[in-house]
């Protein structure tokens, strides 16, 4: 077979003889599907084709992932490009008979940003603190939430946002813009306030400027949450989370201490995000609670009213999160009940210097 083919197509694809393949399949698209990304791609059957390859590249190609081998006959697959956050993706159809010696496998391409794309991106590429507080508590106590940014190693713009606990967040939550120049330190003693706002929630760092990309350096982020006393303070850094780590994040544990400590369970949703919440007794007793919530959402609350029974000491906890392709900060607390002295415990993030690209497309036919 010899499957070279001269073809039509929409003004929507770019198709080109890419080295090694001959372009010869006439793709059409349909409108996108469901996910957050994904185009339908439809082709008519190359006689002589046996197999049909779907393969995906973050650089023109210059580097290519295989996602999927369709049989002969086939005509269509649904390229989906989920969680490619920073990344424009090509998708490339080679038609081929891998029996035949003397085949010349034939190829058609598709690049571009789908529909919803920008929508990701944005609620990926920030610095989040899953929870922070400025509000009394009990036991007299009165928490607030310390906040520094730097030292800058490159000049910064951008907004420190405030989402309240309980309700879905977005960018319009109340904010505060932020600039920073080269070596410079931004130091917030109560950032929650400074922002205009009490209670508990979940603070963003978004840069605006420069353009967040896979090099842009991360701006150094710290946050500490205490309580003030007479005596002076009681608290515990909070190191930030990068959402792109807690992409398809593992089940949560929690052994709960002694009773001298107060345990508090939360969750920040960055997609929608099922959430299915076990209590392990000490006798073996299981106690499951399940939940659904939106985007942007911050969850906080004591376990024992969570529950709505008592959790003790030895009891363990389990956090399991599930979805399409879900991005869930998992956290919790503990206070000591004599000095309100909080511990705030999440994932440790980031681990790197730079903004990475979460980028795991697929395929189904």
């Amino acid at each position: 077979m010899k499957s070279l083919r001269v073809f039509a197509v929409t003004a929507s694809f770019v198709l080109s003889a890419v080295t090694s393949f001959a372009a010869c399949l006439p793709l059409t698209s349909s409108n996108p599907v469901g996910g957050i990304n994904g185009v339908r791609l439809s082709w008519q059957p190359v006689p002589g084709a046996t197999n049909y390859e779907v393969q995906a590249s973050a650089d023109n190609f210059q580097h290519v992932t295989s996602l999927l081998n369709l049989p002969a006959g086939s005509s269509g697959v649904t390229a989906n490009e989920l969680t490619s956050v920073l990344s424009q993706y090509s998708f490339r159809i080679v038609a081929s008979n891998p029996s035949n010696p003397s085949d010349i496998p034939c190829s058609g391409t598709f690049s571009g940003y789908f529909g919803t794309n920008e929508l990701f991106h944005d609620r990926i590429n920030r610095i989040v603190f899953p929870v922070v507080g400025s509000t009394r508590g009990l036991n007299n106590a009165s928490f607030k939430t310390a906040l520094r940014l730097g030292p800058a190693t490159t000049s910064s713009v951008g907004k420190i946002v405030f989402h309240p606990a309980g309700r879905a967040g977005s960018d319009d939550d109340p904010s505060i813009p932020y600039r920073i120049e080269r070596g410079q330190t931004l130091q917030y003693d109560d950032v929650v306030a400074s922002i205009g706002q009490s209670g508990i929630g979940s603070l963003d760092v978004l840069q605006t400027f420069p353009f967040v990309s896979p090099a842009t350096t991360l701006l150094p982020a710290e946050a500490r949450m205490f309580n003030e006393g007479p005596g002076g303070t009681y608290g515990t850094f909070e190191s930030p989370v990068l959402p792109v780590d807690a992409f398809r994040p593992i089940d949560w544990n929690i052994f709960v201490p002694s009773s001298r400590f107060r345990v508090n369970i939360g969750i920040r949703t960055l997609t929608q995000t099922h959430v299915s919440f076990f209590l392990v007794a000490v006798d073996g007793n299981i106690t499951e609670k399940v939940v659904d919530y939106p985007p942007d959402f911050v969850f906080l609350q004591a376990a024992d009213q969570f529950f709505g029974k008592p959790v003790n000491p030895g009891d363990s906890i389990v956090v399991n999160m599930t979805g399409d392709d879900v991005v869930a900060i998992p956290f919790h607390t503990f206070t000591d009940n004599s000095t309100n002295d909080p511990a705030v415990f999440n994932p440790q993030s980031p681990a790197r210097s730079t903004f990475p690209v979460l980028a795991i497309p697929s395929a189904t036919p």
